[in-house]
């Protein structure tokens, strides 16, 4: 038995998201289905984290302890050829025994895409439409408000009960603006469920003219699950990277 690392990519617009549920078709069930039909017994990968409905990855992470033996090359192929259309392995690699996909991430980037300009049909699924003209420098202003360690209960749908410390730490966040076209980039130590769309919710929200970085503060400071009411469609986002000590 050795024990694999793979990066997959997937278009999340037909999975009701990354983990396996009971109803409804998920990226985790997809890759155990195909990595349980190569071994001929059932196997379990661990990801990275989760990813909600209609997220997409571009380098979402996870483990497996593989029983037949093959290497990289045979294994990549294998996978790849049996996936779906919309889940491709970019890279795989054998690893130590000890090494986790979930608690071994030091960091991860998300992006979020979104578009000022003219409606594209083909995008829908991929890109946030917005209709309204944007501040650009009020946007950088907001996002400057989220850099740095907080506590970012005010700015995640994960309750309390589940986890008690929201504090976490981003390290990055800058917004690439082409033409109408709009990609926030955001790096931190963790994120919680929602974080990312209702930070970039919020910034858009600033862009537009609705709040301000000095009520960011106060959202921040409030630690309060009501504080926001900011959040965005799930089409725009993607998971980029996953970073390992």
């Amino acid at each position: 038995m050795m024990r694999f690392k793979a990066t997959v990519q997937y278009d999340g617009s037909m999975f009701k998201g990354w983990q396996k549920q009971p109803s409804g078709r998920c990226v985790q069930t997809e890759i155990e289905s195909v990595l349980t039909r190569i071994n001929k017994v059932p196997i379990h990968i661990s990801g990275s984290g989760r990813t909600d409905a209609g997220v997409h990855a571009l380098g979402q992470v996870f483990h497996f302890d593989n029983v037949v033996n093959m290497d990289e090359k045979q294994l990549f192929r294998a996978l790849n050829t049996l996936l779906p259309d919309d889940i491709k392995i970019s890279e795989i690699q054998s690893v130590d025994s000890n090494f986790h996909a979930r608690f071994d991430v030091v960091s991860k980037t998300y992006e979020y895409q979104l578009n000022m300009g003219t409606y594209n049909l083909f995008e829908r699924n991929y890109v946030y439409q917005y209709n309204e003209p944007l501040d650009l420098q009020a946007m950088h202003d907001a996002m400057k408000s989220f850099v740095g360690t907080h506590d970012f209960t005010s700015f995640n749908a994960t309750g309390l009960d589940e986890i008690k410390n929201q504090v976490r730490t981003i390290t990055d966040f800058d917004l690439i603006v082409t033409g109408d076209h709009l990609r926030f980039v955001i790096t931190g130590d963790g994120f919680l469920r929602y974080m990312v769309r209702m930070i970039v919710a919020t910034c858009v929200a600033c862009g537009s003219g609705k709040c301000d970085a000095e009520e960011i503060t106060q959202m921040l400071k409030a630690v309060d699950k009501n504080s926001v009411s900011y959040n965005i469609d799930a089409c725009g986002l993607y998971l980029k990277k996953v970073n390992y000590k």
